[in-house]
C-alpha cells in the first residue's frame, strides 16, 4: 500500500481503481468513469483484463457538470403617477312652483222658511222614503218575515173562531172567492162544495170545488186551531192537481231574494238543517202541523213553514 498518490504503472500509466481503465499517471480523476484516481488505499497489482475493462467501460459515465451561479437580476420598480380625475359639479335644478288659482265660489244663501214648513217637509220625506225602501228592497222584507216570531193574527173577519176545521175553512173560502157553500152544487152553478180535507196536528187543509162540473176550478183553505177554536189562515185557487202545498204534491219555495230555513222539527225552536233558495221544488209528504204561530209541512224528514210554499 502506498500513500495518497497516483497508482504506479509501467510506462507512466495509472489504472482507475473503479473501471480499470488506463489513465495518465498525473490524472486526478478518471476521464472514463469520473472516479477519484487517488483513493485512500491503493492496491498495487496487474491491470484489469480487457474483458473487465470493456464491461466497466460499458457503464454510463457520470459527468459532473459544474454548477453555474446566475446573478440575480433586480428589476427596477416603476412608480406610476396617480391620475386625479376632475370632479364634475352638476348644477342644481330648481323646479318652478306653480301657484294654483283659487276659485272663489259664491256662497248660496238659502231662503229662510218658517219652522213649520221645515217640519212638514221632513215628515213628507219620511213618509215617502219608507214605502220606497219597502218596494226597492224586497229581500230584507222577506228575511224579516222569515225570521220574525210573530204569530198569525186572529183579529180579522176571515179568522173568526169556529168549532170545526170544515166550518172555519168554509167561512174563509167564501170570503176569499165570494161564492157560497152548498152541499152539492147544481150543474153549471158556481158554488162551493167540499171535496176532501187533510187534518193534522192543530191544522187542516180543506179542498173545495167551485163548480158543479168535475173539470171546474178548485180552492184549498188552510185553517189552524188555537185555544180550542179553529181559525182561517189563507186559501189558494187553481186548476185541479195544481194546488199546493198539499200532502202528496209538489210545491215551490217562494222567498224572493232570500232562502227558506229547513228545520229538523216543526217549530221555530228546531235546528236549521238547510236553507232552500227561491224557486226550489220540494215534495210534501206530511203535515200539516200548527206550532209557534205557523203551519208546517214535512218534506223528506225535515219541515218547512207554510208561508214559504206555493204551487209548483
Amino acid at each position: 500500500e502506498l500513500p495518497l498518490t497516483a497508482a504506479p504503472a509501467s510506462g507512466g500509466r495509472a489504472f482507475c481503481p473503479s473501471c480499470g481503465a488506463a489513465n495518465a499517471a498525473g490524472d486526478r480523476y478518471c476521464p472514463y468513469c469520473g472516479a477519484d484516481m487517488l483513493p485512500r488505499t491503493t492496491i498495487i497489482g496487474r491491470p484489469a483484463s480487457p474483458r473487465l475493462r470493456r464491461l466497466r467501460a460499458s457503464k454510463v459515465r457520470r459527468i459532473a457538470l459544474p454548477r453555474l451561479a446566475l446573478p440575480r437580476l433586480a428589476l427596477p420598480r416603476l412608480a406610476l403617477p396617480r391620475l386625479a380625475l376632475p370632479r364634475l359639479a352638476l348644477p342644481r335644478l330648481t323646479r318652478p312652483r306653480l301657484a294654483r288659482p283659487r276659485l272663489a265660489l259664491p256662497r248660496l244663501a238659502l231662503p229662510r222658511f218658517p219652522r213649520t214648513i221645515w217640519i212638514v217637509a221632513v215628515v213628507v220625506c219620511v213618509l215617502l222614503i219608507a214605502p220606497l225602501a219597502y218596494v226597492l228592497f224586497p229581500s230584507s222584507r222577506t228575511a224579516a218575515a222569515r225570521h220574525s216570531p210573530a204569530r198569525i193574527s186572529t183579529t180579522s173577519t176571515n179568522s173568526a173562531a169556529a168549532t170545526s176545521a170544515q166550518a172555519a175553512a168554509i167561512r174563509g173560502v167564501e170570503s176569499t172567492t165570494g161564492l157560497h157553500y152548498a152541499g152539492s152544487c147544481p150543474a153549471g152553478a158556481a158554488c162551493l162544495s167540499m171535496l176532501s180535507q187533510t187534518v193534522g196536528q192543530d191544522a187542516a187543509a180543506v179542498l173545495f170545488s167551485t163548480a158543479g162540473t168535475p173539470g171546474g176550478r178548485q180552492c184549498a183553505g188552510y185553517v189552524y186551531r188555537s185555544r180550542g177554536d179553529w181559525h182561517f189562515l189563507d186559501a189558494v185557487c187553481g186548476l185541479p192537481g195544481q194546488l199546493s202545498p198539499l200532502v202528496g204534491r209538489e210545491a215551490t219555495v217562494h222567498v224572493p231574494g232570500s232562502c227558506a230555513n229547513v228545520r229538523d222539527r216543526p217549530s221555530l225552536k228546531g235546528g236549521v238543517v238547510a236553507c232552500l233558495n227561491d224557486g226550489t221544488r220540494v215534495h210534501i209528504d206530511g203535515g200539516p202541523i200548527y206550532a209557534d204561530g205557523r203551519i208546517w209541512w214535512r218534506q223528506l224528514r225535515d219541515w218547512l213553514a207554510h208561508d214559504f210554499l206555493k204551487a209548483a
